[in-house]
């Protein structure tokens, strides 16, 4: 339910106070729905003003409530503009629409209980006064100053925005795909650049640079199949990828699988992964010690792989407690390059052999998908630079800019389940209006070049037309302006 604003009644006001509660209440769903567009479904409103209210229950804004600000939020994520001044101007287009709106409906209503008590015998005493009854921060345009909308997305706390993130991520019945009978996920991590501020280089700082601009590492588990970001993990530069997977690998549902590469072909963790009854497959691009147990036929084996030197990540406790040696099943195959045949080969934890090697070569070989993933969450998303200049709003930024990404996911997700098979095409950069390229100077700032495309054909024939190549013309012209100006910064 979203919060409502109270009403002030007074003695003898026109409209009852339920009438004008009614209208509040409209007010705020009619916002609340215009805000979100296709968001609408997928935000759990409740949750939000359920926890904000418990969290800060004497804080009241009847403007800028939870739910709104986290809308106005996604709303941004998905835009070329996400500057603050941006949201807000969303926000403002929004809010002033529906504002107008309910004063007219409540205006109507005022007049036509003036009519119907015109027609009453007039009673004695102060007479009616037909006041609007609607908050006036409703009554009252709002300012073109960010300082508010900045004031509530700070003010909302950071486990709110890490409950939306979560709730984005639960597909429910859409994410049934199995891999004999296993939920399987898909692990890599990306770089991407910060703000130069203070508070974010005493964390983010990169290591013997630093007169570089901060980075962080991105490290997320995608589930195959419906594609949302299932857990995330962020870094400093220094930061292994191994170090911050492990708590996600502790957080994977019984039975899953996970495709990673070769980075993750270490001892500790195929016993981090037996341990949570899960398994892996990844290829083994260095030389492993290995005994052969079993021969399952001439290109699959069960091996005994025995425990190595401790790595830095894991505490001497820990890694006392881990088996001297385990069982993992080997898979050599080759497979076609522009210089003829190359050999490769799989470990995995999946011993059953009614789990076929192909089976296991084809199931690794669809981990290319990553790669797409990671391009949709850093560049189409456009987070290659995260504009937030404190940590706890970069945290808020990347939390909603990955529930944006999933909530995406989930509408495709749910056009594919429509008509019973899945999108051939890659559709995500057609769903969203924002998939442009984004570059980045030496300094670190963002710029769009924007490319006049390739010489097209009219109707067919051989020659452009000549309002096509007008066109053209003038485009190839003004990229070439702006790329000369970015030039000269």
């Amino acid at each position: 339910m979203l919060f409502i604003c109270s009403i002030f009644a007074g003695k003898k006001t026109s409209m009852e106070a339920n009438e004008s509660l009614q209208l509040s209440l409209r007010f705020k769903e009619m916002l609340a729905s215009d805000l979100s567009h296709a968001f609408a479904e997928y935000l759990p409103s409740g949750m939000i003003e359920e926890k904000a209210s418990l969290l800060k229950p004497k804080s009241r804004n009847c403007v800028f409530t939870p739910t709104n600000v986290i809308l106005t939020m996604l709303l941004t994520a998905i835009q070329e503009d996400k500057s603050l001044q941006s949201g807000l101007n969303l926000f403002k287009t929004v809010f002033e629409s529906n504002s107008h709106l309910i004063f007219q409906e409540e205006a109507d209503q005022l007049n036509a209980e003036k009519i119907k008590d015109s027609q009453l015998p007039v009673k004695v005493g102060r007479p009616k006064k037909y006041k609007s009854q609607l908050p006036k921060s409703y009554r009252n345009p709002l300012s073109d100053s960010t300082a508010g909308y900045s004031t509530a997305r700070k003010n909302l706390d950071v486990s709110i925005f890490e409950d939306v993130f979560k709730y984005s991520a639960d597909f429910g019945d859409l994410d049934k795909e199995r891999w004999h009978g296993m939920l399987t996920y898909i692990g890599d991590g990306t770089y991407f650049q910060l703000q130069d501020t203070e508070d974010i280089k005493s964390e983010y700082v990169v290591k013997n640079q630093e007169d570089s601009y901060p980075q962080a590492l991105l490290q997320v588990l995608i589930r195959q199949g419906t594609g949302q970001v299932s857990q995330f993990a962020l870094g400093s530069r220094d930061v292994s990828e191994l170090f911050l997977v492990i708590p996600m690998i502790r957080n994977m549902e019984e039975n899953s699988l996970l495709l990673a590469d070769d980075l993750y072909n270490t001892y500790y963790h195929f016993c981090l992964v037996l341990a949570q009854k899960c398994h892996i497959i990844v290829p083994g691009k260095r030389e492993r010690n290995y005994k052969v147990v079993r021969q399952i036929n001439a290109n699959d084996q069960i091996v005994e792989i025995s425990k190595t030197s401790r790595p830095d990540y894991v505490s001497t406790e820990e890694w006392k407690n881990l088996p001297k040696s385990i069982l993992m099943r080997r898979i050599t195959y080759t497979y076609p390059t522009k210089n003829g045949e190359e050999e490769a080969v799989l470990y995995t934890t999946l011993l059953d052999k009614n789990i076929r090697d192909t089976e296991i070569i084809v199931k690794y070989a669809m981990r290319w998908d990553i790669e797409i993933s990671i391009r949709e969450t850093k560049t189409l998303m456009d987070i290659n630079v995260l504009r937030s200049k404190s940590r706890e709003m970069m945290t808020k930024e990347l939390l909603i800019t990955l529930t944006a990404y999933n909530m995406v996911r989930k509408k495709i997700a749910e056009s594919a389940d429509a008509v019973g098979f899945p999108p051939q095409d890659n559709i995500f950069q057609k769903f969203p209006p924002f998939s442009r390229p984004i570059l980045l100077d030496k300094r670190g700032r963002v710029f769009y070049k924007w490319s006049p495309g390739r010489l097209g054909y009219a109707n067919g024939k051989d020659k452009l037309s000549t309002d096509s190549a007008s066109k053209w013309k003038k485009k190839t012209l003004s990229a070439k302006n702006k790329t000369r100006e970015i030039s000269k910064i």
